[in-house]
């Protein structure tokens, strides 16, 4: 019986992904390539915040859980830095300006966008994991040093969401 949820699970989430791609396909070159731009990083984000959640499970000292720590600021970093040269580059675009009336653009987005909430809103016990191991270990240069540079992450972080 779990094998057959699993089944219908997967199933499900291939169906999913390929209605997705179905419907970007039908966009024009130049906005799936604004679409692409922005998904590309967000890719790379998800694919650190699982590496975090794999790395804070296997971690047995505070040298490992700093090195876990720094790995996964260096990525959220990039793409903060990723995301905001997207935001720059197409701040006046006419073809982003199109996109707000392009209903298949709008839906192409909202899919994503709503699919992106979900895979973050599943990542937050990686982040309460993150902050509980941060605080198991005692005060030191490195422990401090990581605390002070997982704060300004994720202020970077919030940054965005503005």
């Amino acid at each position: 019986m779990n094998n057959l949820l699993k089944v219908k699970f997967a199933f499900c989430l291939a169906a999913a992904l390929h209605l997705l791609r179905l419907s970007a396909l039908a966009l024009d070159p130049e906005k799936q390539a604004v679409i692409d731009s922005y998904e590309q990083p967000f890719t790379t984000y998800l694919a650190a915040i699982k590496d975090l959640g794999v790395a804070l499970e296997n971690v047995k000292t505070g040298a490992e859980f700093v090195k876990a720590a720094d790995s996964f600021c260096d990525k959220a970093n990039k793409f903060v830095d990723e995301f905001n040269d997207n935001k720059e580059r197409f701040a006046n675009s006419a073809v982003v300006r199109s996109m707000d009336d392009d209903p298949d653009s709008k839906k192409a987005m909202n899919d994503y966008l709503e699919s992106l909430k979900e895979k973050l809103e599943d990542a937050k016990p990686i982040f309460d994991k993150l902050v509980s191991t941060l605080n198991k270990y005692p005060t030191s240069t490195e422990i401090d040093r990581i605390r002070d540079r997982v704060g300004a992450t994720f202020q970077r972080l919030q940054l965005l969401y503005m």
